[in-house]
């Protein structure tokens, strides 16, 4: 009985010395070939008119997943996607025209895009179209141009 209780605290005491997060660590190249992969068959998908893997697509662009970080191709798969009626991509769009992400900033579009996903139930476009609507108020009360230039 003795050695039963030996055995389990030497077995306790070797399981705590060790790494907790042994089994969390990622192996890089494989982690690397899974997004590249994913990334290829979104580009099929997006291409094919998928209107998720366009979006997903844009993503990846916007965060260099997979690929080169490029915000004017994250835009234009944004702007696809958003065409094709998907609300987050309709979000996107106006973070992109606010932000002036891969775009030469224009508040007025990006409240046009803005008001299309509030008008679909999106809570974040509905906060950014309220704070734009109160900046462009104050812009247009002082006479300033607003231009709708769309590529930088």
């Amino acid at each position: 009985m003795k050695r039963v209780i030996l055995l389990l605290a030497l077995i306790t005491t070797i399981n705590l010395s060790a790494n907790p997060f042994n089994n969390i660590i990622i192996d890089t190249p494989r982690v690397q070939q899974q997004v590249s992969q994913k990334f290829v068959y979104a580009q099929r998908a997006a291409v094919q008119g998928n209107v998720r893997a366009q979006f997903d697509l844009g993503l990846m662009y916007a965060r260099g997943d997979g690929v080169r970080r490029s915000e004017r191709e994250a835009f234009k798969w944004f702007h696809k996607a958003a065409r094709n009626n998907h609300t987050e991509a309709k979000f996107y769009m106006g973070l992109s025209f606010a932000q002036g992400r891969g775009v030469k900033r224009q508040p007025q579009l990006a409240r046009y895009w803005f008001k299309l996903a509030a008008k679909a139930g999106h809570r974040q476009a509905m906060a950014h179209l309220a704070s734009l609507e109160r900046s462009l108020r104050v812009k247009v009360l002082r006479g300033q141009r607003i231009s709708f230039n769309t590529y930088k």
